[in-house]
């Protein structure tokens, strides 16, 4: 009786079949539906210019929300990040090995404060009420100098022209190539705009994109990366396509300005060992302690994730993989470091040498080459070695069809 009623009472205004109709899902709601659940299982490729040549690159528009709205209209993102390098725990008489996290700045990723800028100025403070002003300058400086000063790039989006069909690629630059980059645009740019009042950007339009080239080569002992825009070239028309699929992909800030728990535990390991290396006990003091119990609340609950030294688990394999440098430490940062200590005057013999050392080694071992580092032998020919034999690998575009799935495998993870 109460079912008729209030079937009696609904049907003068909307009957059953306009009920259902009301709630119908129409074609554009069901794709943003699709293209928001599938960037969930979209895996974020990085491009890494591990090889010396010219990498072709074609720069990718910012990506607008399904009303047409965007966070950004620039193409690039800003980013603070450090590469932090952990010792691990060692047998006795073992030798010493370091595992690579990549952080981004906790107050970028929305939260209050960062326990490494906390650490950092209250390290300098520290150090200059020791009166070690040369241990100050240290902490306070960047990370190639055993400091602890974020490192500041941009993060994009990118079509590599050489391997297109691999879809879009997440590559960072220093602010320095940036702004290399952001000159030649602009410069370009003014001159399309005499002609055309209207003109888009020149390098990340949809339809008149002309495409980025980056040469990394040697200058003596450095590496040097000169960027230039090919405007010589048609322009570059993005498909339906490929825009379907940057749609699809990871928005940059979601990838950039993720702060895990992992992370987190992981800074605050850093830090501990930190306090020992500068012979310091900020991590002892009030305000520092402070500061990790504020970020330990604020992280979300539903973050599991953790830091272990056992790079087996899963955490450790998801971090891996995750965050704008990928979480392990490139061979470009390998050569920045050596050169970073060339120009303090630190050889192969100093702690911060060895250190790198280590840091070769463990690339050497993660990436399964064959380069075998003997006493006599310097960081820079060792890394030179390791240049050498990448530059050996066969492009993906020389393998076979029917090339073994292991070999595949092994190159895809090469590329991450």
């Amino acid at each position: 009786m109460q079912n008729e009623t209030q079937a009696a009472e609904m049907q003068p205004s909307m009957n059953v079949e306009e009920l259902f109709l009301g709630v119908q899902e129409s074609y554009e709601e069901a794709q943003a539906r699709a293209l928001e659940e599938n960037k969930a299982f979209r895996r974020t490729e990085f491009l890494r210019m591990d090889k010396m040549g010219t990498y072709r690159l074609r720069v990718l528009p910012a990506v607008p929300n399904m009303d047409g709205t965007a966070e950004r209209r620039s193409y690039e993102f800003p980013v603070h990040q450090l590469l932090l390098e952990i010792e691990r725990p060692a047998a006795p008489g073992g030798k010493t090995s370091y595992l690579y996290v990549t952080v981004p700045r906790a107050t970028d990723a929305g939260y209050d404060l960062d326990i490494i800028d906390v650490y950092r100025r209250l390290a300098v403070t520290e150090a200059k009420e020791q009166g070690d002003e040369k241990l100050a300058d240290k902490i306070g400086g960047g990370s190639f100098g055993g400091g602890l000063k974020y490192g500041y790039g941009h993060a994009l989006y990118v079509l590599d022209l050489a391997e297109r069909t691999k879809g879009p690629q997440l590559l960072t630059l220093s602010h320095s190539q940036f702004k290399d980059l952001d000159e030649r645009k602009f410069r370009l740019w003014q001159k399309k705009l005499q002609k055309n009042p209207h003109h888009p950007c020149p390098i990340s339009s949809v339809y008149n994109a002309y495409p980025v080239e980056i040469e990394k080569r040697k200058n003596g002992q450095k590496t040097e990366y000169l960027i230039s825009i090919d405007n010589e070239a048609d322009n570059d028309i993005l498909s339906k396509e490929e825009l379907t699929a940057l749609m699809a992909a990871p928005r940059i800030p979601e990838v950039i300005y993720r702060y895990s728990r992992y992370q987190f535990e992981a800074t605050a390991e850093f830090l501990a060992q930190c306090d020992v290396k500068y012979d310091l006990r900020i991590m002892a003091l009030e305000e520092m302690r402070e500061a990790v119990e504020t970020l330990r609340r604020a992280l979300p609950r539903e973050d599991t994730s953790s830091f272990s030294f056992d790079k087996r688990t899963k955490d450790a394999r998801d971090n891996a993989s995750a965050g704008a440098a990928g979480g392990n430490i490139s061979l470009d940062d390998l050569f920045e470091r050596l050169e970073s200590l060339d120009a303090q005057g630190l050889g192969d013999k100093t702690e911060q040498g060895q250190e790198l050392r280590a840091a070769i080694r463990e690339y050497i071992e993660r990436e399964g080459l064959s380069v075998r580092i003997t006493r006599t032998t310097s960081n820079r020919e060792v890394l030179d070695m390791i240049e050498a034999e990448l530059q050996k690998l066969p492009a993906e575009d020389e393998e076979p069809a029917a090339a073994p799935e292991q070999l595949r495998e092994e190159r895809a993870r090469r590329r991450r």
